[in-house]
């Protein structure tokens, strides 16, 4: 939206979004923070009413959003850290708050933060304060900016679902 200086997506996927409480956090951490829109996704299983109170005008709630579309406005992301959420935050080149719900997702967050590219903040670690101060540090940190940069422009060049499929196919 329009005086809107930086955007930030906060989802977990479609399987893990039943966190009222996670998404209470959410709005403490960045309701009224100065400068950012805040993208919050809480899925279909949580009605807006649970997050309490008048949620900030910064931030704007929605069930579902076009995921992939939202990441290429944002200049942060946080995520659950799955497979397909950790790829398209690569291949955005944002910097990401790891917020693991399961299966594969710790592996995945760890990896992302081996990376340099993300801070890994479990569910329990995950309160305003914490979240906050993760963001901040992220996103004034030139080094996770260069890396985002440098990962952002090698998955582009690998060419994407079209040359996996190429690859796949010469090998039948």
């Amino acid at each position: 939206p329009e005086g809107a200086e930086k955007v930030l997506l906060v989802s977990l996927g479609s399987a893990y979004t039943v966190q009222p409480e996670f998404y209470r956090q959410c709005v403490a951490a960045f309701g009224e923070l100065p400068g950012w829109h805040v993208v919050l996704q809480i899925g279909q299983h949580v009605d807006p009413a649970e997050l309490g109170g008048d949620v900030p005008r910064n931030i704007e709630v929605r069930s579902w959003v076009p995921q992939v579309a939202v990441l290429e406005q944002a200049d942060a992301f946080v995520t659950h850290a799955g497979m397909g959420s950790s790829g398209e935050g690569l291949f955005a080149g944002v910097p990401m708050i790891a917020v693991p719900q399961g299966a594969e997702q710790p592996m995945n967050a760890d990896r992302l933060v081996e990376l340099g590219v993300a801070r890994r903040l479990d569910t329990p670690e995950a309160t305003g304060d914490a979240l906050r101060a993760a963001l901040l540090e992220l996103t004034a940190d030139p080094d996770v900016a260069r890396r985002c940069a440098e990962l952002k422009a090698r998955t582009r060049a690998e060419g994407g679902a079209r040359r996996a499929a190429d690859l796949i196919e010469a090998e039948l």
